[in-house]
């Protein structure tokens, strides 16, 4: 600062201080600060300056200087003399705010005069602060005190206003014609802003429609800082409402999709019932402002917020793969965002509950479109229907779903259209086709409505196909059967069978007939107990000759085989026959090799006798007992292992495993029907009307003896 500004700056600082050295300094010091603070020009016109220092004057009831204050400033405008005017005034402004908060301050403890310093030490001057010593006017009048006249003089000096003609004691009538300019200025002023305010009003209702608006999105001066955010964050409303209208536009092939296309446009339409509300109250002059209107739409920028990131991450997605999506973004603590996505969940979610309940009612799939998770293949036949005909397509899994519950859905439908295609079985199930809500399929952490649904029908389906099965086809029967003979399980058959076959057998493979052998096979069933079995079983049983290669022996191709037809075949599989082809070769041969050791072990006892009177050979035969014991041990060891060891263990995981757990829910069921019929009788004869029998009721209930014995072993 030059030694000329410092001092301008002491001789204004002397008007207010009434030549006190210890006041001086401070002054000087705070008005330098102020004028070298780099505040920055936070008004960009005089108009909204002069607003708020005339909201000042109003604010302290200061009608007197604000006449003055408006002559002096109608005649800087006139002469043009102030060039940095704005700025003066901002100055004049931030002294007046700090004048008012140390009267303020003052005024709540004690009245001090105008020239003493406040509690901060800053001095009070300024031509808008609050006069100290006019605490009555209506005593005193619109009087002026002697700072007041100073700050004055020292505002026409920071001015250079030089009339010193002038003072505050004007006519009325020049006063009055002060006031109507100011307030011409003020009106004017105050209709321009509303034309402006009205104007961009009726643009932004177009722009938050999604229509372009040349007008805001040029670069206009007169429109401030503060208005181009709000007018920028009102056009982000327009840029959300069009990318989820394209959204909506866009073609699709879904019934999901088409569900939540449906509910985005119910979302707009409230959008556009909300816009139309808005455009009626900007029809009435007052009732909608900017800042009105940024309070309005604070939720609906939320709502399609969350509806623009919702339809851009389900754009193009379908069915189970949709619904994945939905209930992703439902798992979210904002309360908006759940009460969004509630209604989009409830809505897309009626399609796959409907297919559902198509599905496990009646295993009928209606789906068009390619979105439920169980597909199906028209070419397949009936004889691969259970394995290949129906698929699960894991993708188009909802996540609310857990993979439990999806494939019982698919084996559910399985069943129904196996009982009606492959077992001809057409009886109505007597199930609680009640179906369950939409909503709990996405809310089953509340309710277990949809889990109760499946796992009933899906029980009642399961066991009625079992049934069918056991009762109409015999399927325990044609296991045993399998186990009796492929697996070697009837003994004497096979025994016999060996023994009628082995001449036949022991021929070239290519020399093996299938009628001959199929002959010795009818006359071992007729001698030995296959003869017992159903007409079914041994209709069944029949012979097969696997294909020749040089050097082998009948022993070699032959094998027997069970053959199925209808539901069967679902079970007993080719690729299954041929496992238990592979299994039957293996123990075909360790029966022939039992039955080759047993022959030996007849040669040599034959020939012990023979030979019995030569002492030379009786050590050599004893050596061929031991080893001919020593393999048919192990030949027979082999034969256990294969037939109890690993055979009866996997048929005891198959077959009897199920059958215990049932079971054993049975009798958790009887179990429970018991407890409950004694308690009820216990508690009958606790109020009987005889004595003997009320006391019958203490000594059966043994409860509490229990308890007791039950705590004394556990403290043991």
């Amino acid at each position: 600062m030059t030694g000329s500004q410092s001092a301008l700056i002491k001789n204004l600082c002397l008007c207010y201080c009434d030549n006190k050295p210890e006041i001086l300094e401070k002054t000087v010091n705070t008005v330098s600060h102020l004028l070298h603070a780099e505040h920055g020009n936070i008004y960009q016109d005089d108009i909204r300056l002069l607003d708020k220092i005339w909201k000042h004057f109003q604010k302290y009831g200061r009608n007197q200087e604000m006449l003055r204050f408006g002559q002096i400033y109608a005649r800087i405008n006139k002469l043009k003399v102030l060039k940095v005017r704005l700025e003066t005034l901002q100055f004049l402004y931030a002294l007046a705010d700090t004048a008012s908060t140390e009267h303020h301050h003052d005024s709540i403890n004690r009245s001090m005069p105008t020239s003493s310093a406040s509690s901060f030490d800053i001095p009070s001057f300024s031509l808008l602060s609050v006069q100290q010593g006019s605490s009555s006017t209506k005593e005193n009048g619109l009087s002026h005190n002697s700072s007041h006249i100073k700050s004055s003089t020292s505002l026409q000096k920071l001015l250079h206003y030089s009339n010193d003609n002038e003072t505050s004691s004007s006519s009325k009538s020049h006063l009055h014609s002060a006031m109507n300019k100011i307030n011409e200025i003020d009106n004017n002023t105050s209709l321009q802003r509303d034309a402006d305010e009205s104007r961009i009003l009726r643009e932004l209702l177009f722009g938050m429609q999604g229509i372009e608006t040349p007008r805001l999105l040029a670069n206009d001066s007169n429109i401030d800082r503060c208005t181009r955010t709000l007018i920028t964050r009102f056009l982000e409303c327009g840029w959300l409402y069009e990318k989820i209208r394209k959204i909506i536009n866009t073609p699709t092939s879904s019934l999901v999709a088409q569900a939540f296309i449906a509910n985005l446009s119910s979302e707009l339409r409230e959008y556009h019932r909300l816009i139309s509300v808005i455009e009626q109250q900007e029809n009435i002059p007052g009732m909608v402002s900017l800042k009105k209107l940024h309070v309005w739409m604070c939720t609906p920028i939320q709502r399609l917020k969350c509806l623009a990131a919702i339809a851009d991450s389900c754009h193009g997605k379908k069915g189970g793969q949709l619904l994945s999506i939905l209930y992703m973004h439902s798992q979210h603590g904002d309360p908006l965002q759940q009460s969004i996505l509630y209604p989009l969940l409830y809505n897309c979610t009626i399609p796959i509950r409907d297919m559902i309940v198509e599905w496990i009612c009646n295993g009928i799939i209606n789906d068009p479109y390619q979105e439920f998770f169980v597909s199906t293949d028209k070419m397949i036949g009936e004889e691969k229907l259970w394995y290949d005909k129906y698929t699960l397509r894991v993708p188009m899994v909802p996540t609310f779903l857990s993979m439990e519950q999806a494939k019982k859905i698919w084996i559910t439908g399985k069943s129904i259209n196996f009982l009606r295609v492959v077992c001809k079985d057409r009886t109505m199930l007597q199930i609680n086709k009640t179906p369950a809500s939409s909503q709990s399929l996405f809310q089953q952490q509340r309710s277990t409505e949809f889990q109760d649904m499946i796992i009933s029908i899906y029980n009642e389906t399961t066991r009625y196909l079992r049934s069918i099965l056991d009762d109409k086809y015999q399927m325990m029967d044609h296991f045993k059967a399998i186990k009796r003979y492929l697996l070697l399980g009837q003994g004497d058959f096979i025994k016999y069978l060996m023994d009628l076959m082995e001449n036949e057998l022991n021929k070239p493979a290519n020399q093996v007939f299938y009628h001959n052998l199929q002959s010795l096979m009818d006359a071992a069933i007729r001698v030995t107990n296959a003869q017992y079995e159903s007409e079914d079983i041994i209709r069944r049983l029949d012979l097969r000759l696997m294909y020749v290669s040089p050097s082998e022996l009948g022993w070699d191709v032959c094998c027997l085989d069970y053959k199925f037809d209808g539901p069967l075949r679902t079970i007993f599989t080719e690729e299954n026959s041929l496992r238990y082809m592979r299994i039957f070769n293996h123990l075909w041969r360790v029966k022939r090799m039992e039955y080759t050791t047993c022959g030996v072990w007849k040669q040599l006892m034959k020939s012990s006798r023979e030979f019995t009177a030569i002492p030379e050979i009786s050590d050599m035969i004893h050596t061929c007992f031991t080893m001919s014991n020593e393999m048919t041990k192990f030949v027979q060891s082999v034969n256990y292992y294969i037939m109890f060891e690993d055979a009866e263990i996997r048929r005891f995981h198959t077959i009897l495993k199920p059958q215990l757990k049932t079971i054993k829910s049975d009798l958790h069921i009887v179990k429970k029907a018991f407890r409950d019929a004694v308690l009820k009788f216990l508690q009958q004869l606790k109020f009987h009307p005889d004595i003997t029998l009320r006391s019958l009721s203490f000594r059966l209930n043994f409860n509490e003896f229990y308890k007791v014995s039950y705590t004394s072993k556990s403290t043991a």
